[in-house]
C-alpha cells in the first residue's frame, strides 16, 4: 500500500463528479469501491445535495449497480436533520425541497413552524424570491440560520454551471441582514464531524476523495484528514494527493 495511505481506516467518497456524472458512472468506479472495501473498515459516500433525500441518493447508487449500504450514504439534508435532533431543535422553518422537509420531520422536528428556532436552507431549483416574504414575517431576533452548504455554483451533467445553494443563502442573509450561523456541508468540517462522531476514528485516519479543491480538499484539511483530489490541474503541494481519474485510486492501494 502507498505510504500516503498509512493508518487510513475510513475512506469518504464525494459523489457528484467523483463516483458519477449525472447518470453516468465514473470509469472503474465499482472496481475502486471494491478495492477500498478490502483495505479499510469504514466507507462513506457523501454529497452536498440537500434537494434529494438520503434514500433517493441511495437508490441512485443501487441503480448504477454500486454495492452500497444505506447507512454509508450521507447527504447534507440528512446531516441537517441529524444536527437539529442532536442539538434539541423542535421547531424550524425549512426553505428547501419537500425531500429536505421530510428528512427533518423524520427526526421529529417540525419543519414548517411559524415560531421557528432556526431557518433551515437547502437547495431548491424552484426557489422564488417571494418566499422570503414569509421568512420576514416569522423571523425573530434569536432565530438561527442553518444552511446545507454555500456552494456558489455547481455543474450540471452537461457541464453547464448553475447557481448553487450559496446564491439562495446570500439572498436570505441580505434580506434578514444576518449572517449564516451554521453551515453543515462541504467545506465545513462539521460535515466530517457529524459523519464519524459515533465511530472510533481519528481525523488523520480519514481520507477524503473528491473532485473539488474548494469543497472536498478544504474540508479535509480543516478537519485534519487526508485528501485525494481528482483533477487535470497541476498542484505544487505535499498536503494532498492529486490524481487525474478516479480509477487511479487503484494504483494507490
Amino acid at each position: 500500500m502507498n505510504s500516503f495511505l498509512n493508518n487510513v481506516k475510513c475512506v469518504i467518497f464525494d459523489l457528484d463528479g467523483t463516483i458519477y456524472f449525472g447518470t453516468e458512472l465514473a470509469e472503474k468506479a465499482d472496481e475502486v469501491i471494491m478495492k477500498v472495501r478490502k483495505e479499510v473498515e469504514n466507507i462513506f459516500f457523501v454529497t452536498n445535495n440537500s434537494a434529494k433525500s438520503r434514500f433517493q441518493i441511495y437508490e441512485k447508487l443501487l441503480n448504477l449497480n454500486i454495492n452500497v449500504n444505506f447507512n454509508e450514504v450521507i447527504n447534507s439534508g440528512y446531516l441537517i436533520a441529524k444536527y437539529l435532533y442532536e442539538n434539541s431543535y423542535k421547531d424550524v422553518y425549512c426553505l428547501g425541497t419537500d425531500s429536505l422537509s421530510k428528512e427533518i420531520e423524520d427526526m421529529g422536528v417540525n419543519s414548517k413552524s411559524n415560531n421557528p428556532q432556526a431557518i433551515v436552507l437547502g437547495y431548491d431549483i424552484n426557489f422564488k424570491i417571494t418566499q422570503l416574504e414569509h421568512i420576514l414575517k416569522i423571523f425573530q431576533k434569536n432565530c438561527k440560520i442553518i444552511v446545507a452548504n454555500k456552494e456558489r455554483v455547481y455543474p450540471r451533467h452537461n457541464g453547464i454551471l448553475t447557481p448553487g445553494t450559496g446564491a439562495i443563502a446570500a439572498a436570505l442573509e441580505y434580506t434578514l441582514n444576518k449572517s449564516t450561523d451554521i453551515v453543515i456541508g462541504k467545506p465545513s468540517p462539521l460535515m466530517l464531524d457529524l459523519i464519524v462522531k459515533n465511530i472510533n476514528i481519528l481525523p488523520n485516519e480519514i481520507m477524503m476523495i473528491g473532485d473539488s479543491y474548494e469543497s472536498d480538499v478544504i474540508m479535509a484539511e480543516k478537519f485534519g484528514a487526508k485528501a485525494v483530489l481528482i483533477s487535470e490541474k497541476e498542484f505544487k503541494t505535499n498536503n494532498f494527493k492529486v490524481i487525474k481519474k478516479l480509477k487511479d485510486i487503484l494504483e494507490l492501494f
